[in-house]
């Protein structure tokens, strides 16, 4: 069985959601134009060694709280215009 088809099978677990997350997260970080062959060598050798160091782990963790504050920060200040700025509605009879 090919790796798509028995991932495919994986996924219909009920238990599959963290498989789903890094599948997914995986799918957008190798359409990246940053993810580069030195990358892809590091989560090789990461996936290979079985296991996520703590440090690793606590760091990744301390990014991605980063990532997720900046997104929702630029989510903010693209959706949330001042009052003053906001179209005003009436009613046209």
């Amino acid at each position: 069985m090919d790796n798509a088809m028995e991932l495919q099978f994986a996924l219909r677990a009920p238990g599959s959601g963290p498989l789903a997350a890094v599948i997914c997260a995986l799918a957008d970080w190798l359409e990246d134009p940053n993810c580069n062959q030195q990358h892809r060598a590091l989560v090789t050798r990461l996936l290979a060694n079985g296991e996520v160091p703590a440090i690793l782990a606590e760091r990744a963790q301390n990014r991605l709280v980063s990532y997720a504050e900046q997104v929702e920060a630029l989510h903010g200040a693209v959706f949330q215009a001042p009052a003053d700025t906001k179209p005003m509605l009436r009613a046209v009879v």
